[in-house]
């Protein structure tokens, strides 16, 4: 009887031991059928009779929807879209869920009336020239190595820097750093960067000629401002760029406005890796065709 009692020891032990290393086993939830994913797309026809109001509104719990509705995106529970020109919209909506991101069927708004007030601001205009009009854009540095505004085509900040160089958080992520390109070449080459232009004829429409530090060419798409939070969203372009940037960047569509006047613009992009903040300087075509070199000092 011992040596049994020995051996169903040692077989109980043995078998607490694989117990014991035996790996955990997790699975993943099951994909969500978009069916089961509810949202409301309404048009407020109070406040415009044409449509131009569209009101985006996530109800299902838990799980986060995508808004991309063709003047910008948003990932917003609620999200209040106005359209200032009338026209056919596509409204694409993707939902990230436990299983996966899914893609839901896309919802079509017509709005049948332009409300030009929606773009009618101080900001719009200096940004695009206004209603009907256009504005281009340059990154300021050329070829010859010249900065016509700026001490040079790219500063740095840390990403609490608001409008018009103002904290809006923590004031150690307040601080800008503006180098002169002449003493910090390693920021990015000169060169002939192309150019961006703004439209305000037809839609909020932009065309940005990558022409120097980036593959991407020609690209055509639209533009929002907000002129509240002076956020600026771009769908299906990019601002222009440094050579160095593309790899410190993943978010090229969603921009901050650091300062915006008639003939200078300085738009913020998000570090991926720092709290920090790159921020492009740009001249209107206007003052760099009417620039003229200050007289060196003898």
């Amino acid at each position: 009887m011992k040596n049994i009692k020995i051996v169903m020891t040692s077989f109980l032990m043995l078998a607490m031991l694989v117990s014991s290393c035996s790996p955990e086993t997790y699975s993943l939830d099951g994909v969500t059928n978009k069916s089961d994913i509810k949202f409301e797309i309404t048009q407020d026809l109070a406040a415009d009779p044409g449509g131009n109001t569209v009101i985006l509104k996530n109800t299902t719990p838990g799980v986060i929807l995508t808004w991309d509705y063709g003047t910008g995106k948003s990932n917003k529970a609620i999200e209040t879209v106005k359209y200032a020109f009338k026209g056919t919209y596509t409204i694409k909506i993707s939902a990230v869920t436990g299983g996966g991101i899914v893609e839901l069927d896309p919802v079509t708004v017509t709005v049948t009336n332009d409300n030009l007030n929606y773009v009618n601001d101080p900001l719009w205009t200096a940004l695009s020239g206004g209603v009907g009009k256009s504005k281009t854009w340059y990154l300021d540095l050329n070829a010859a190595g010249v900065s016509k505004y700026f001490a040079g085509p790219v500063a740095f900040s840390g990403n609490k820097l608001g409008w018009q160089k103002e904290c809006t958080g923590d004031s150690g992520l307040c601080w800008i750093w503006e180098p002169d390109w002449k003493g910090n070449q390693w920021i990015t080459p000169a060169g002939d960067y192309g150019s961006m232009t703004f439209s305000l004829n037809g839609g909020p429409f932009v065309t940005v000629n990558h022409a120097f530090t980036t593959t991407r060419g020609t690209e055509n798409g639209t533009y929002y401002l907000n002129a509240t939070s002076h956020e600026l969203t771009m769908t299906n372009a990019a601002i222009l760029q440094s050579s160095s940037a593309a790899g410190d960047v993943a978010d090229w569509s969603n921009c901050k406005i650091i300062t915006l006047t008639n003939d200078a613009m300085q738009i913020a992009v998000r570090n991926k890796s720092k709290e920090e903040f790159i921020i492009f300087n740009f001249i209107s075509k206007e003052y760099s065709d009417s620039w003229v070199p200050k007289a060196s000092k003898p």
